[in-house]
This record gives structure tokens, C-alpha cells and sequence, in this order.
């Protein structure tokens, strides 16, 4: 006979977000979006089970959870709406941010800025534990035409509300006329090689995605727990240089994205992937911890409450060591300063990686020069990560807007900080 269920923890969460772009046909206001629901983790037959319900307004359903979590779970899902008070001031920034993008000779300039505000309770018959984030995401991203030809270039920065947005505004219009300006001096491109070269990538770029697939997806706790990568299999061994470490830390998120908690009440910490060129630990959520034998280490993360939660990163950071960009540059004759990489495939059985190259500029005799057009830079994570020959002091941290998926589940906020790296030589190729 089957054993009645039996409710291990539930989690609630009200979430509320709200976007202003402005693109080439004007300004898009949303208006603020807000989803409150509530999931249960229950024992079944041969396992466990998740089962979620979206709550209307701040309503519970009858019986949903235990009286003493109820009382928690109203006050996490009550607030009414948080988030429109600071849309005007959103729009005067943006605007802002437009003009400025004008008069420095940029053609246009597309804008993104998304507020989001996430209270969240995760409760177990022993314990109840409350957390509360809020951020604003910007993106900008400016365009320069020359000779029939556009260039863009883009850039992202995370706040803790709109308000701290407003108050860094005289920095966003230098980062901005530093955009249109680097676009205007550097352009039009010259061809990607096909080559093995050095590669630099700056202080706080967003090469640092480089780190977060070839480290951070490799060591996820449900793909160590598999043997399923290429690191799994080489916990403890030495496969790059000591002066490189790599870890995930929740609590360094560029202060906007940081948390203290994941999404399983667990407190956040900081889990080194790669110790002085050592393959260390593994990030976990409850799960996979039990699997592997040890403590979970607060990564366990949730798109939603519609999911249940799984071992994923957070903020990816190489650590600093010694030196800054410009004596990574002396050095390098003739290679590329990459500033912008996608992912375009990872293999995590065998690390054979390539990342399509979305901004860089050549390099000769130590200094950056012009742009090259789109390329893939490709290779092997443990030919790569061996071939990494000086780490700089001059970290810095960026976040990514678009976030970070997983499965079937959707993005999730991520971001990275990196120092300048440098590699003795990685293969690149024309993207097109």
C-alpha cells in the first residue's frame, strides 16, 4: 500500500520586475510584473516529488502550508506593488544616457534597464529562513556607422535599485562617452586571423564567461555527482599553473546580486573551483551534497518557485595574483585583447570549448589597436587553462544581463570578476 506523502520543506516567493528599454522606435515602459506562488517538496514512492501553485494576490489556499509557516509566508508575499515609483526616474537616466550617446557622435544607442524585487521564505518543520534582494540590471549598447558599416559596442552594470542608478549617473554618461568614443577611434575593423595567438582578456570584460562555462558548469554538484566533465574526474590533480584560482561566491554578486542565502536556507559562502591551479570543490545544493558526501555550500538556486532547486553559480571570479593589463600587454608582439565572448559550445565530458569573439582589437607590440571583426575562439579547457602565463592584481567584476540557463530551467541573474588574464596561445578563426 502506498505511504501517504510527507512534506519535507516548501518555499514561497513573490517576485516583481519591471523594464524600460528604448531602442531605435523610442522608449518602452512595462509596467510592473508581479508573480507570487508557493512550492512543496514531498516524499513519494521511490523518491521525491515538487509541486508548485501560483497564488493570486496574497491569498493562500487553505491548508497549503503548516499555521506557523502561514503567518511567515503572508507577511513574504503581502507587499503590494514596490516598483512604480521608480519609473520616473528610470526614464530621466535613460534619456540621459541618449543624449549623451548623441552628442559623442554614436548613431544610436539601445538601453535596457529591468528592477527587480524577490522576497522569499524556505521553511522546514526545524527551521524558517527569510531573504529579500532587490536590483537594477542596465545594458547599454551603442552603435557607430562608418563607411557603410555598423559597429557596436555593448556593456552591463548592476545597482542596488534604481536609486543608486540615479546617483551613479555622471559615471554611466563617462562609461557611455567612453563607449561612442573607443567605437569612433578604433573602427572600422580589421579581419579576425586565423591563428594561434596570445590572448588577453581585461579586468572585468565579459570574456569572464570564459570562466563561468569551462570552470563552473564542469563543476556543478549533479554533474560531479555523475562523473559527467572533464574536471569531475580530476578533483584534487593540478592541471593549471598556481597562480591561477577560480571561485564562485555568492556573496561578492557586485554587491547588487550578492545574496546571503540560497534558495534552500542554506548561507552562501565562497567554494573554490580551481585552488592555485588545483582542481578543488564542487558548488552544491542539499541534493547533490548528500550525494557526494558532504555539506551543501549555498548554491542551490531556484529560476522560481516553480522550480525546485539545482546546484548552480552565482558570481564566478578569477583572484587576483600579480601585475595589471598593461604588463600582461608588453609582452605580446602580436595577439588579441579580447573584451567580449558568448558561449557557442561546451562539452563538458572532454572540455573542447569555442565562444563566439563579440569585441576585440588587435594587439601589436604591446598595445590594443583597431577592432577585429567577429571570430570563435576554440580549444580544449585543460590545454587552455595550462596555457594561462600571468594572472594581474587589477580585478573587477561585471555582471551579465542575460543570465545563465540550465536544463529546462531559464536564466538566472550571474555575474563575473576577473583581473587581466593572459594565455599563451589560443586559436581563433573568422566568425563569418
Amino acid at each position: 500500500m502506498p505511504k501517504e506523502p510527507i512534506a519535507l520543506d516548501w518555499f514561497v516567493e513573490r517576485r516583481e520586475a519591471a523594464e524600460i528599454a528604448h531602442t531605435r522606435s523610442g522608449l518602452r515602459l512595462q509596467s510592473p510584473t508581479c508573480e507570487r506562488g508557493l512550492s512543496e517538496c514531498r516524499t513519494i514512492d521511490g523518491g521525491t516529488e515538487h509541486a508548485w501553485t501560483e497564488l493570486v494576490h496574497d491569498a493562500l489556499p487553505p491548508g497549503a502550508l503548516p499555521a506557523e509557516v502561514a503567518t511567515r509566508a503572508r507577511e513574504v508575499i503581502a507587499p503590494g506593488p514596490l516598483l512604480t515609483e521608480s519609473h520616473e526616474h528610470a526614464t530621466e537616466v535613460i534619456r540621459r544616457l541618449v543624449d549623451v550617446a548623441r552628442h559623442a557622435g554614436a548613431s544610436h544607442l539601445d538601453v535596457l534597464l529591468r528592477e527587480v524585487d524577490r522576497r522569499t521564505l524556505f521553511a522546514t518543520p526545524e527551521r524558517h529562513v527569510e531573504d529579500h534582494s532587490r536590483y537594477a540590471l542596465l545594458e547599454v549598447k551603442a552603435f557607430h556607422s562608418t563607411d557603410g558599416a555598423t559597429a557596436d559596442l555593448w556593456r552591463a552594470l548592476a545597482f542596488p535599485d534604481v536609486a543608486h542608478l540615479r546617483a551613479a549617473l555622471p559615471s554611466l554618461e563617462s562609461t557611455v562617452d567612453g563607449l561612442v568614443r573607443e567605437l569612433r577611434e578604433t573602427t572600422p575593423a580589421v579581419p579576425c586571423p586565423t591563428a594561434t595567438l596570445p590572448i588577453v582578456f581585461p579586468p572585468g570584460a565579459a570574456s569572464g564567461c570564459f570562466f563561468h562555462e569551462v570552470c563552473g558548469h564542469p563543476l556543478e554538484g549533479d554533474v560531479v555527482a555523475r562523473s559527467g566533465s572533464y574536471l569531475a574526474r580530476r578533483l584534487g590533480q593540478r592541471i593549471a599553473e598556481p597562480w591561477l584560482s577560480v571561485s564562485d561566491d555568492p556573496t561578492d554578486g557586485h554587491s547588487a546580486l550578492a545574496f546571503a542565502f540560497d534558495d534552500e536556507g542554506h548561507s552562501a559562502r565562497s567554494v573554490p573551483l580551481l585552488r592555485d591551479g588545483v582542481v578543488a570543490s564542487p558548488l552544491l545544493d542539499a541534493r547533490t551534497a548528500r550525494a557526494l558526501g558532504h555539506a551543501p555550500n549555498g548554491h542551490g538556486r531556484r529560476v522560481d518557485f516553480r522550480h525546485p532547486p539545482l546546484p548552480r553559480m552565482a558570481h564566478t571570479r578569477v583572484e587576483p595574483h600579480e601585475g595589471n593589463l598593461k604588463s600582461l600587454l608588453a609582452d605580446v608582439a602580436h595577439g588579441l585583447l579580447v573584451q567580449h565572448l558568448t558561449p557557442r559550445h561546451m562539452d563538458l565530458l572532454s572540455g573542447d570549448f569555442s565562444f563566439y569573439i563579440v569585441e576585440a582589437r588587435e594587439v601589436r607590440d604591446g598595445r590594443p589597436g583597431r577592432r577585429v571583426s567577429p571570430g570563435i575562439l576554440g580549444g580544449n579547457g585543460l590545454e587552455a587553462l595550462a596555457s594561462i602565463d600571468a594572472v594581474g592584481a587589477d580585478a573587477k567584476n561585471l555582471f551579465a544581463t542575460r543570465g545563465c540557463r540550465k536544463l529546462d530551467h531559464g536564466p538566472l541573474p550571474v555575474s563575473f570578476g576577473q583581473p587581466a588574464v593572459r594565455f599563451r596561445g589560443l586559436h581563433v578563426r573568422p566568425w563569418r
